[in-house]
Formats: C-alpha cells, structure tokens, sequence
C-alpha cells in the first residue's frame, strides 16, 4: 500500500458519533496530482470503510467524464461540479446548471478576450481557446481540454465554468453576472457555479437522501471548494497537502495525499 506516514492508534482522533458516510474530494485528496494517481492506500481504505459499514461518497469539483482515474467501485452517491449534479443509487436527484444569461455573459467576455473560460456540460466541455493557462491546467491536473466554439454553451447545460484567471481578477464575471459566485482550489483558475451550489448544497442533498445526520458524516478534502462542505458535516479531515483555508477550517489535519494522508485519518478515526 506504499509506505505509511506517522499514525496514531484508533482512537486519537475523536467524532461526534459513529460514522455512517464519508465524503471525500478528488484532486489532492483521493488523487495525487504529482503521481497522477489514486494512492493503493487509498484505494484499500475506500474498500475497508465499505465493507465496515460506512458509505464512500464523492464530492468533486470534476464529472463522470473526468474521473477515470480514480476507483469508484464502492461509491454509494456522487456529489459532481461541486454540488450542481447529484446522484444517489444511480439516480439524478438533484441538477442545478448555470442561468443562461450568466453563461452567455462568460460566452461574450470569453469572446471579446477577456479570459479563457472552460464550459462544462453535462457530458462534455470544451474551452474558447488553447493558450499557456490551458496548458497549465493541463499540466496541473492531467487532463485533455479541447478548444470549441463556446456558442454552444448558448443552447445548452452548463453546470460549471472553469475561469482562467488570478485569484480576484474573477470579479470581471461576477460583477455582471446575476446568479453565480467562485471559489478556487487552484491559482490558474476559478471554478464559477450558481450562487446556490456548492459542494455543502449537494450533501445536504446526499445527506437528507440517504438519512444522514451530519454528527454521522466525515469530509476530507484540500481545497478552498472543501470549506463549505466542511462546516456541513461533523467531522472534517484537510489533507498535509491542503491550502491554508482549508486546514484551518478542518477538525483534523491528516498527511499528504502521497504519504498515506486517507488511511492514516480512517485509522486515527477509528473507521478502519
């Protein structure tokens, strides 16, 4: 399972209740971006909580499309394009795209060279063009982004925009747009979603689906889009590798993602 970091026995850690779910963030969390890779620790703790009774979920900033390479196979609900798109058992119980009017907001600043922008449908995404902060996301995150014409963001669903601007330079969106806000767990680019999502809004949904009081939830995550989520459940877990504001929000701080970060916080917890 890879070599394990510093781990406490069962029991140094302390939850609310017993654990019944456990919500866990994608990239830096479940996913190392330096290795490209979902740890075989990981994987192995993903397994056990099952098995002991405690339903994986994920919440992610990505979609069914950008989620090969992690394993999925004992996750009960998913939580997709930070909390727009929600399933439970196979079912859509919850869809929240963009309002139309601020997608084509995005479309015609994208189109006047504002920004480049990322549209993510449903089942696709395409962005307006390929330049150096593409790349970058490219490098970042190892996926394969293609350019498109961003005139068919006008017809249809858009759940998420991927802004690719500095922290704050996002405000050129949302200073005209009407029902949306950002939140970032990268310098390259903002993630823009109605200003009623979130990753919080689609637990709860998870949440109320399955009968989940959240003194019985634990989140892990790394990222400034984990905030809200961790304030929703009892217990929250921020990876050694996480940005500032999510550790400082997080009941617990574990180990990096690529020295054991998930199976140590399962064990300190006492879930595995």
């Amino acid at each position: 399972m890879g070599k394990k970091g510093p781990c406490p026995a069962p029991g140094a850690w302390v939850a609310p209740a017993p654990i019944r779910a456990a919500f866990f963030d994608v990239d830096g969390t479940m996913l190392s971006l330096s290795q490209d890779a979902e740890p075989a620790s990981t994987r192995e703790a993903i397994r056990r909580l099952s098995e002991a009774g405690v339903m994986p979920i994920l919440a992610t900033g990505r979609t069914h499309y950008l989620l090969d390479k992690v394993d999925l196979t004992d996750f009960r609900a998913f939580v997709t394009f930070n909390g727009q798109l929600v399933e439970v058992g196979g079912r859509t119980v919850h869809s929240n795209p963009l309002d139309p009017r601020d997608v084509e907001t995005a479309v015609r600043q994208t189109q006047a060279g504002l920004y480049n922008c990322l549209f993510m449908e449903r089942d696709r995404m395409y962005a307006h063009a390929e330049d150096d902060r593409l790349r970058e996301m490219t490098e970042l995150t190892h996926n394969h982004y293609e350019a498109g014409d961003v005139e068919q963001a006008l017809r249809n669903d858009v759940y998420q925009l991927n802004l690719f601007v500095n922290p704050g330079e996002e405000r050129v969106l949302l200073d005209r747009a009407r029902h949306c806000k950002a939140t970032r767990w990268s310098d390259v680019f903002a993630d823009i979603m109605p200003d009623a999502g979130g990753k919080d809004a689609g637990v709860r949904i998870v949440m109320e689906e399955l009968g989940l009081a959240p003194e019985e939830c634990v989140a892990f995550g790394d990222g400034g889009n984990d905030v809200d989520m961790f304030r929703v459940v009892g217990t929250s877990v921020a990876m050694g590798n996480g940005n500032p504001e999510a550790r400082a929000a997080a009941t617990y701080v574990t180990d990096h993602v690529d020295d054991d970060g998930i199976w140590n916080a399962c064990v300190r917890l006492g879930l595995i």
